[in-house]
């Protein structure tokens, strides 16, 4: 009797054995799948950023824009085996019983869609006005608030005294430099001037009641001409009502800073004012190089037209860090929130990718 109930226990431990392995392999499942998730997540948002970019480097050459949406994915996880075994509960041999479980799993993607966005109403959304409101939504979450500003601020309209007025009193807030936060922004003022004069720009006189200081980055000129008067508005801590740009022209805009360094007849490489342990230190906003060939370590590269270009890795946490990646985020944030679901293309067609 003692014999019969120790058979019977290992025949059931190696039941219950069987049945914990094939348990454990069905949790391989979700594991599966949650890395898929994870590398679907990491293939959109690289995705994404270059196709921002590879737009931003048409726009810096003239060229059309082109765009893709990245639809739904189908995904299975990577797990295929069997298990089986023949036990015997019967002391004696005379009742067999045979567990032979089996368990397949195809693996990859199994198939995605991408929308072609190369039509009217898609356009149409990108030609929308953003809300002035939405340098207010971003500066709530700590962007830089020059990044936010150059970004979105299509030009300032205001009559010529009152500009008149908020030069000058900016000068005499610059004498007295009464705090670091104010020394700060007048020393990149002052560094400002003195591009914007060994570039031989000028100051034109204005002949209108009105003026406009219009925001563009492909001509330093310009440039500094917009950001002086941005950093003169910060320094007073004055809002002025301005006309913001549309989602199509923050990327013409991010072109003209592709330009800028690569293209125009005096390069240069756009710096923004950013804060940082209580001081305002200027860096790089939107930096962008092309080589010839392959890049290694860059952290986002396309091709076009035999070139290369990419955005170097920031240095993080350093005093000179880039802001590439911020603005980057910026615009990919604002171009979703300006395509509504409803602007997007049916999708009729799916392609299947088997990826192992």
């Amino acid at each position: 009797m003692r014999f019969q109930l120790q058979c019977q226990r290992r025949s059931a431990y190696r039941a219950v054995a069987l049945i914990i392995t094939l348990a454990s392999l069905a949790g391989c499942t979700r594991g599966e799948l949650e890395h898929k998730a994870d590398a679907y997540n990491q293939a959109i948002a690289e995705s994404n950023n270059r196709q921002i970019l590879l737009n931003a480097v048409r726009a810096s050459q003239r060229a059309p824009m082109s765009f893709v949406g990245f639809g739904d994915v189908a995904a299975s996880p990577t797990f295929s085996g069997t298990a089986g075994g023949t036990f015997n509960f019967d002391p004696l041999g005379l009742t067999t019983y045979n567990i032979n479980p089996t368990l397949n799993v195809n693996g990859g993607f199994t198939s995605f869609t991408m929308n072609n966005l190369n039509y009217a109403a898609f356009a149409q959304e990108l030609q929308r006005p953003l809300s002035p409101s939405i340098v207010e939504y971003f500066d709530q979450l700590k962007f830089p608030k020059e990044l936010v500003k150059l970004i979105f601020v299509q030009e300032y309209t205001l009559a010529v005294q009152r500009r008149q007025r908020i030069a000058s009193e900016a000068a005499v807030r610059c004498r007295t430099r009464g705090n670091q936060r104010d020394a700060d922004i007048c020393a990149a003022m002052e560094r400002d001037r003195d591009r914007f004069y060994k570039a031989a720009c000028q100051d034109f006189p204005e002949t209108h009641g009105t003026m406009t200081v219009l925001n563009v980055g492909r001509d330093l000129c310009a440039m500094v001409t917009f950001q002086t008067f941005v950093r003169q508005l910060r320094l007073l801590e004055v809002e002025l009502p301005f006309k913001p740009r549309t989602s199509q022209a923050i990327l013409y805009y991010l072109g003209e800073l592709i330009a800028a360094q690569n293209y125009s007849t005096h390069r240069f490489l756009p710096e923004v004012l950013i804060e940082k342990d209580s001081r305002r230190l200027s860096v790089p906003l939107f930096e962008v190089e092309r080589a010839a060939g392959t890049v290694a370590g860059a952290a986002v590269t396309v091709s076009y037209g035999a070139e290369t270009f990419f955005i170097p890795t920031p240095v993080f946490g350093s005093n000179e860090e880039a802001r590439s990646l911020q603005v980057l985020d910026l615009v990919s944030q604002v171009i979703t929130a300006a395509t509504s679901k409803d602007a997007l293309p049916r999708t009729s067609t799916v392609t299947l990718v088997q990826a192992r």
